[in-house]
C-alpha cells in the first residue's frame, strides 16, 4: 500500500471522486463537465497537475480529442485505499481501532449485518 502523508483539498477531492466513480480514463474537459461547476478548465488542469505530483493520478493515455491530442487520466489509488491511508493518518495507534469499530457498530440493531461481517473478517484474519 502507498504511503501518503498528506491530504487532498476539497477541489482535489472532487476531481478524485469523478475519477473514482468511473472505469474509463477521462480528460480534463470531461472531468470539468462531470463536476458541473463554473471552474475554468485551467483550474481543473492545475488541480490535475497537483494530483499528478502527489502520485494520486496518472496519465492513462494520450489520444486525439477533437483536432488536438489530449491526456486521459486514471486514479493510482482507489477511494478505499485513500480512506484507509487517511484513517491511519489520524488513528495511528491501536487504541483508535476499537473506538472506530464501536462507533460503526453502535447499539443499533440494524448493524447486525456489519457485526457479522466484522466477525467474519476477524475469523479469516486469525486463520491466516
Amino acid at each position: 500500500m502507498r504511503t501518503i502523508d498528506y491530504y487532498i483539498n476539497e477541489k482535489e477531492e472532487q476531481v478524485m471522486r469523478i475519477l473514482w466513480e468511473t472505469d474509463e480514463a477521462l480528460s480534463a474537459a470531461e472531468i470539468a463537465k462531470r463536476i458541473n461547476t463554473e471552474w475554468a478548465l485551467k483550474s481543473i488542469q492545475n488541480i490535475i497537475r497537483k494530483l499528478e505530483a502527489k502520485e494520486l493520478i496518472k496519465i492513462a493515455e494520450i489520444t486525439k480529442i477533437g483536432k488536438t491530442y489530449g491526456r486521459l487520466f486514471r486514479p493510482m489509488v482507489s477511494s478505499d485505499e485513500y480512506a484507509l491511508i487517511q484513517f491511519k493518518r489520524f488513528y495511528n495507534k491501536k487504541s483508535g481501532i476499537p473506538f472506530i469499530l464501536s462507533a460503526l457498530i453502535g447499539d443499533n440493531s440494524e448493524n447486525s449485518e456489519l457485526t457479522k461481517n466484522l466477525e467474519e473478517i476477524i475469523k479469516n484474519y486469525k486463520e491466516e
